[in-house]
């Protein structure tokens, strides 16, 4: 149960993959209003979607889907030409029954059993990756704009992910056009199901005899709406059918933690490991002891608060030791073998492996940290860009595990391995979770603009010919810090170049410069670059000529944003940052020339947006100060919101187009 894991049997894969294909084309879309997309045409559609669900009693279940795609364009026919149908070897057996073509004449041309392969999963995401899901892979034959493709396939599953444990979850995507789905679901008549719909006709359950009982369910999406720019996952709003067998998340968690208990337990060899982390953490104690028994008995209070006191702080300083060891020492490989996508390893083999994924960084943190007396609990999280928590346990939206640590309603994640102790990847702030060692819904830190804060200091000196040369120091903060720890793994390397080109040749800039930062992998050293650099002429020198604020090698945040143009409307909920930027300049221009005018100063605060930029002349030297403060109440904006943003933005974009004039 990683960000990365495939767990999900064919019954969701066949959506999701058209789903995700059909986000893919949708990115032509993106920034542009909805309204203007009500004629778009999509370049394909699911005509007809049939799947047949039948749960025996033994608990084996056998799935029959039909699918049904009508190719509408020549952009997709690569894509459209074949089907990816996954499944978990270790747990299901998966069968084509039937597949062909059907031309725009109505000729049906049939699969050859030889373009019918089953391949092994593919390492395609730059981690090592082992996983006994597999492919069949369909070639269809002879597709054009206007044909048809179908197939006819048989999903055995024959061992759940835990024991007595059935779910099945369809998510239905706005931007998928689908002209028709049924889902039938037949099961025994002493099975208690859980049932949660949303945009669907039926769900009555059905007696048809021979102790069987039945649900059927259908959904139509004639309407075509394009992706929106930064919208949240479909679990937050799209119609949907989610079935459990179990009542409740608190019931999933307890079995969850009943299936991972025997693997993080103190062992000898993890209490070895743990103390060995920790040893040179010590509690500070004070030497001068009181003078009488009466004054012993006076400080008896303030004394055992303060070794409270020390015993916490001892307690934070080993965990902290603990975590940055497994995010430094246990390589992230993902390993997906039989259960191996819910279920971790045990310590003592992730000890031995010094790898594992985010199951198993999880379970050696959670058995460190009991060796050292810190209670600490698995936390199921969504790490894409889903916020909701579905009523009944299915398989997702929580696709990955943290660790929480009760005692200081505190989150970590080991697999970030660029997050310091005690912060999450922007991606995880204000998610719920699943504390299952409590049993509850939990949820990660709201937004915080300190925890998501860069600050930037330029000096840059106009030469006579117009070439700058400039010394830039930046130092980030939360969020931003892990996301710059990635940006810049490599830079005290031969990497190091190519680096600092990328940054240029990203705001139009020519020239050249030399980057460096502290340890990337220092979790507890704050992380600063500095950068010297050349770049060429902006404007004419020496003049009458007007130049914007450069960048030169500094990280260009508000830079960043004035280049991302809000679009004109969304309809759907939107991931949205609070974060905070500044950023300050001294440009001294060149003797020969003469400033005749600087921008005004601007000012703008409005809601959870606060924007002030100044500007001053003292000689030939111009100083710029500009700073960016959005704290919004939530990660998760709604369609209105964006007015705000895009109110703000026409104030901001004109400032970050202010120029410097000069004769």
């Amino acid at each position: 149960m990683c960000a990365d894991s495939q767990m999900k049997a064919i019954i969701q894969s066949a959506v999701a993959i058209f789903a995700a294909f059909a986000t893919l084309f949708g990115l032509a879309y993106v920034g542009v209003t909805s309204a203007n997309n009500a004629d778009l045409e999509p370049l394909s559609a699911i005509e007809r979607y049939i799947v047949n669900e039948t749960i025996y009693p033994d608990g084996k279940v056998v799935e029959i889907d039909e699918m049904t795609k009508i190719v509408k364009s020549q952009l997709i026919i690569d894509s459209a030409s074949t089907a990816d149908l996954p499944f978990n070897s270790s747990t299901a057996t998966l069968e084509i029954l039937e597949a062909y073509t059907i031309t725009p004449q109505g000729k049906k041309i049939a699969v050859q059993a030889s373009a019918i392969r089953t391949v092994e999963d593919d390492n395609t995401q730059g981690a090592a990756f082992f996983s006994d899901q597999k492919h069949k892979i369909i070639v269809f034959p002879n597709v054009t704009p206007g044909s048809k493709t179908y197939y006819k396939a048989k999903l055995t599953t024959f061992k759940p992910i835990l024991p007595g444990l059935f779910t099945t979850k369809f998510n239905f995507a706005p931007y998928v056009e689908n002209q028709g789905f049924e889902y039938t679901l037949t099961y025994p008549e002493d099975q208690k199901l859980y049932v949660d719909i949303k945009g669907l006709s039926g769900g009555a359950e059905e007696v048809i005899g021979d102790g069987n009982k039945r649900m059927r369910f259908s959904y139509k999406n004639l309407k075509f709406s394009p992706k929106e720019q930064l919208e949240v996952g479909l679990d937050d709003y799209a119609p949907h059918i989610y079935i459990s067998t179990m009542a409740s998340q608190a019931e999933f968690a307890k079995a969850y933690e009943a299936k991972i208990k025997d693997l993080v337990k103190v062992t000898p060899q993890v209490q070895k490991l743990a103390d060995e982390i920790t040893k040179a953490i010590k509690v500070p104690t004070e030497s001068k002891p009181s003078d009488t028994v009466k004054e012993a008995k006076e400080k008896e209070a303030t004394a055992a608060d303060k070794v409270a006191k020390a015993e916490r702080g001892l307690k934070q300083q080993q965990a902290r030791a603990i975590y940055n060891w497994v995010s430094r020492n246990i390589r992230y490989v993902a390993i997906y073998l039989d259960d191996g996508s819910i279920t971790p390893h045990d310590a003592n083999s992730i000890i031995d492996n010094r790898y594992g994924d985010c199951k198993d960084h999880n379970a050696l943190l959670i058995a460190l940290l009991a060796a050292k007396g810190i209670q600490a609990s698995s936390a199921l999280i969504n790490a894409g860009s889903s916020f909701a928590v579905p009523k009944y346990p299915v398989i997702g939206p929580f696709n990955h595990v943290i660790t929480y640590i009760p005692a200081w309603d505190q989150y970590l994640d080991s697999t970030a391995e660029m997050a310091p102790y005690g912060l999450l990847p922007e991606d995880e702030v204000h998610k719920p979770t699943l504390i299952t060692g409590l049993g509850k819904i939990g949820r990660t830190p709201k937004p915080d603009m300190d925890l998501n804060r860069t600050i930037t200091g330029m000096v840059m000196v106009i030469q006579k010919d117009g070439r700058i040369k400039g010394e830039a120091h930046s130092m980030y903060f939360g969020s931003a810090e892990i996301a710059a720890r990635y940006k810049y793994e490599g830079l005290n390397t031969t990497l190091s170049e190519k680096i600092a080109s990328a940054q240029l040749a990203k705001f139009r800039q020519t020239g050249e410069g030399k980057l460096k930062s502290t340890s990337v992998y220092n979790l507890d050293e704050p992380l600063t670059t500095d950068s010297k650099f050349t770049l060429d002429a902006v404007s004419n020198f020496p003049g009458p000529g007007a130049m914007t604020v450069p960048v030169g090698l500094a990280p260009g945040e508000l830079a960043t944003i004035a280049n991302d143009r809000p679009p004109e409307a969304f309809t759907r909920p939107y991931r949205c940052a609070t974060k905070m930027v500044n950023e300050g300049y001294l440009i001294t221009l060149p003797s020969n020339v003469k400033v005749t005018y600087i921008p005004a100063e601007t000012h703008y605060k409005k809601g959870y947006i606060q924007y002030d930029a100044s500007y001053a002349l003292d000689g030939s030297t111009v100083s710029v100060k500009r700073r960016l403060m959005v704290e919004r109440p939530s990660a998760v904006c709604q369609p209105e919101e964006l007015q705000k943003w895009k109110d703000f933005y026409q104030v901001f974009i004109k400032d970050m187009r202010g120029q410097i004039f000069y004769e």
